[in-house]
């Protein structure tokens, strides 16, 4: 269905007061757990949906309020169990980014990395489909999924999160499916044209970045070829950012420091300061051709790239052999160590550039033809991603006269004496780091989709389609890891290389309790990474490419077909849709293999295939008007990221500390994680801008992939290696509640205030293991307070999620230790004004509470890190021409 907007008068409501009322007070008691928490888009029934969309009246609607209606229309249209963010005006989604749009939705949670969203989960599963309208789309690295950061939030007209699933859609989310729709020419009625300005403030990071986007789209109609469209969008985002960490080392075992007791101590404190720029840049085009009513074709091409330069310094304090005797305090009724004073402790300082480049870029041609009760759908893609990473920078070594650390402070507390870490002389420059990464990835796919309705029939709608697709990633040549030492060089012997921090505020306190003022590595030449080696005498040639045991290259097939019907009882109020989906993957994957006898390595090549069948259900039952009952069920699969395939095997030595050295490993014996999922939902809609829903939902997952560290010895080094295996099944239980209104019925401006709220329990466990799976917060929640009368538009989101774990550790004499992060939350901001019809203003905030996130090893008393970003402050304008 398709929905007519009209502008609201400013100041007028569009809705009757005392249904409005109603609608509170009714809704309070459904809605209570959220107490707990501390230009509009015509949505497109998907075929599934057709000829069984509810018609509502043409309503009244402005702003914010038709981008909470379409979204709403859309939730309430569609089979599947679905939530939306739609654009509410051209150029702008409601936040700063992908991911803090995503965030929003009922049963999203999202991690963080350098201000920016990360790791995003569906009802707690980060194992999810992403798809660009309707296509599968990648980010090249360690995963499958898109990196949402990689996409400028411009761009898109709308997200669609599924939580249920259809046969219909590209399989690979035990999570769901998050599918990002950007414009097209035929969405707009006539020329359209837009420019939109932006400057963003970072507060720690004491500096401020320029974003543009622009859009130019025109439709017209020819005498004799049909009509045709065409639509440009090119956006740009810069972003200064800043993150401090400050990390407390896993915990040790010792029986020196407490007179026949053994007790745990932390290993080494932490403090590094990252600070850059991120740009953001995206280019997409689509020509869209209509010869005639029935037939309509369109090529589109879409580029996204997100490059990162970082900056970091961090110093380490490591414990030593020996400690001040009466300085040790330990947690009362514990073994851990509270507070201990080491003497002659090790320090390193470590300063290196980081940067990445993230690159995807895909191509599509397509078409529909459809008459009366026929359509047939074709299309053709290609996608390409790139990822690069580039690392260079100096290593410093010295020794503390003293290195005190309280973990008992919210920050541990850390604290030398006895030495001057801004003088250079009590620091050799140990090693030259180098390192290289690059990470590739294709997609060549082709879907045909046919639908055929029926008339007068319970089977309102008969559908199948095959996709064909082959995929493929590399990470040749592989890791190229060319650290090298030196020796007799002390950090004062080259003018300008060692300079004090300049970053002394660290955590935003300064050094009351942090070791903030040190000596750093001057990074200005670290780029010119032959230039700066040979600065310090290393001439050694950088090698082309890395170790083989690191190499792996990945090979996908996957052909898929399916069929499912839309029906639609008569004597009842109830429809649906119910299919089944086969797949047949086939997968190859090269890597080395180390041969002990020789010392050398050999080629390897595992090739697996297997058959899926994924059938699927999704029933609505209308209780009454405005009332909807939902219920589904499925059978989903994700497959294994491509580097957890990898047969190989990559280390990393730390030169100072070897107890640092760390390795990654592949298991190319990894099953798909297969899941069956049970959904039971109830839906209620006051008006068009009005709804509640509740929403109970159960997963069995069945292989999900964990990684587990432990200690493996390499050519006699021993390094900390992690590895991914299946683990047993996991259970995964959960409760969605959602609720949003405008409150009209108020007086005079007041009318415009509205309120959006959802709040999200799940439960999870891996059987056998006590444990949950990682990255589940059991609760999460938003609140967002709306505002829209005449020319104003306001809203302030805030999201808050609980403690959830964040990895496991497997320590010496400990054994496996799980790291919790603790809950958290994050407000953000925004204020409009439409000057005129064609400019609006925008004030906008991010990070508002400045939230300091924390986290431990298995309780409280041994913590592991703290981290804190950016407050943002973004100055806007938009103006359509």
């Amino acid at each position: 269905m398709r929905m007519s907007v009209t502008t609201l008068a400013p100041g007028s409501s569009p809705h009757p007061a005392q249904a409005s009322r109603r609608t509170l007070a009714g809704l309070l008691a459904a809605a209570s757990p959220l107490w707990a928490c501390g230009q509009p888009v015509d949505p497109e029934p998907s075929p599934a949906t057709a000829g069984t969309t509810e018609q509502l009246a043409q309503v009244v609607v402005t702003g914010t309020r038709a981008s909470l209606m379409s979204a709403q229309q859309l939730k309430r249209n569609s089979l599947e169990v679905v939530d939306a963010v739609l654009a509410d005006d051209i150029l702008k989604l409601p936040d700063f980014s992908v991911t803090d749009a995503l965030q929003r939705v009922t049963g999203v949670q999202v991690a963080r990395d350098r201000g920016d969203g990360t790791a995003t989960a569906i009802r707690g599963l980060t194992q999810m489909q992403t798809t660009l309208n309707g296509r599968e789309v990648f980010s090249a690295g360690t995963g499958r999924n898109l990196e949402f950061a990689d996409i400028p939030a411009e761009m898109l007209a709308s997200l669609r999160v599924y939580k249920t699933s259809s046969a219909s859609q590209i399989e690979g989310g035990i999570g769901g499916l998050v599918d990002m729709r950007t414009r097209r020419p035929f969405d707009f009625a006539g020329r359209e044209a837009a420019i939109s300005l932006r400057r963003v403030d970072s507060q720690l990071a004491q500096a401020g970045a320029n974003q543009f986007s622009v859009l130019a789209s025109d439709r017209w109609q020819t005498a004799g070829a049909g009509e045709f469209g065409l639509l440009v969008n090119v956006s740009r985002q810069d972003r200064a950012w800043r993150e401090d960490q400050k990390s407390t080392g896993n915990p040790i075992a010792r029986s020196d420091i407490v007179a026949g007791q053994i007790v745990n101590v932390a290993s080494s404190t932490s403090e590094a300061t990252s600070v850059g720029l991120r740009r953001r840049t995206g280019i997409a085009g689509v020509l869209q051709w209509r010869p005639n009513e029935q037939l309509e074709l369109y090529a589109e091409a879409i580029s996204a790239r997100l490059a990162t330069r970082q900056d970091s310094y961090q110093i380490n304090a490591s414990a030593a052999p020996t400690f001040q005797a009466d300085s040790v305090q330990l947690f009362p009724g514990t073994s851990d160590v509270r507070r201990i004073t080491w003497t002659n402790a090790p320090i390193s300082i470590l300063s290196f550039a980081r940067d990445t480049t993230d690159r995807t870029r895909s191509a599509a041609l397509g078409g529909s033809w459809r008459d009366e009760a026929t359509t047939l759908k074709l299309d053709l893609s290609h996608a390409r991603s790139f990822n690069h990473l580039f690392f260079s920078g100096p290593t410093l070594a010295g020794t503390a006269a003293s290195f005190t650390q309280d973990v008992s402070t919210p920050v541990p507390f850390t604290r030398v004496g006895g030495t001057d870490l801004l003088d250079p002389h009590n620091f050799q420059v140990s090693s030259i780091a180098y390192r290289t990464r690059p990470f590739e990835g294709h997609l060549a796919a082709g879907t045909i989709d046919l639908e055929q309705v029926l008339q007068g029939s319970f089977l309102r709608t008969l559908e199948a389609g095959l996709r064909f697709a082959r995929r493929g990633a590399t990470d040749s040549p592989g890791l190229v890891f060319a650290d090298a030492p030196v020796s007799g060089v002390s950090a004062a012997d080259q003018a300008g290389f060692a300079v004090p921090n300049p970053y002394g505020d660290f955590l935003g306190t300064g050094s009351s309790n942090s070791l903030a003022h040190y000596i750093v590595g001057n990074l200005d030449a670290a780029r010119d990474a032959v230039t700066y080696r040979s600065a310090f005498g290393i001439t050694t040639p950088i090698p082309a490419g890395g170790n083989p045991l690191g190499l792996w290259t990945i090979r996908e097939d996957t052909q898929a077909a399916y069929a499912a019907t839309v029906f639609k009882a008569s004597a009842w109020p109830l429809d649906g849709n119910a299919g089944l989906r086969i797949v047949r993957t086939s997968e190859s994957v090269d890597g080395n293999q180390a041969l002990p006898a020789t010392g050398s390595t050999a080629p390897i090549t595992i090739a697996s295939s297997y058959v899926d069948l994924l059938p699927s259900v999704n029933l609505r039952y209308r209780l009454a008007p405005g009332w909807q009952l939902r219920a589904a069920a499925s059978k989903t699969l994700t497959r294994p990221n491509f580097d957890q395939l990898s047969p190989s095997v990559t280390l990393v030595r730390n030169s100072v500390d070897p107890t640092l050295n760390q390795g990654a490993a592949g298991n190319p014996g990894l099953a798909p994680v297969r899941s069956r999922n049970l959904d039971l939902a109830l839906e209620t809609y006051f008006s068009a801008t009005t709804l509640a829903h509740l929403t109970g939902f159960v997963k069995k997952v069945d292989g999900f992939v964990t990684t587990v560290s432990d200690p493996e010895t390499h050519d006699g080094v021993t390094y900390q290696v992690s590895r991914p295996q299946n683990g047993p099944m996991a259970d995964v239980r959960g409760l969605e509640i959602g609720y949003q209104q405008f409150f009209d019925w108020l007086p005079g401006a007041w009318r415009g205030l509205g309120l959006q709220a959802n709040y999200t329990y799940v439960d999870s466990e891996m059987r056998g293991t006590g444990l949950p799976l990682q990255n589940f917060s059991k609760n999460s929640c938003n609140l967002i307070g709306l505002y829209e009368f005449g020319q104003v538009s306001a809203r302030l989101a805030y999201n808050w999620r609980s403690r959830f774990l964040s990895g496991i550790t497997n320590i010496v004499n400990l054994g496996s230790q799980p790291v919790y992060t603790r809950g958290y939350g994050w407000l953000d901001a925004s204020l409009r004004w439409k000057v005129s019809t064609q400019l609006t203003l925008a004030l906008e905030g991010n990070n508002l509470l400045n939230t300091r996130r924390t986290s431990y090893y298995t309780v409280a008393t041994r913590p592991q890190s703290a981290w804190i970003n950016d407050i943002q402050i973004g100055l806007g304008a938009t103006l359509r021409f």
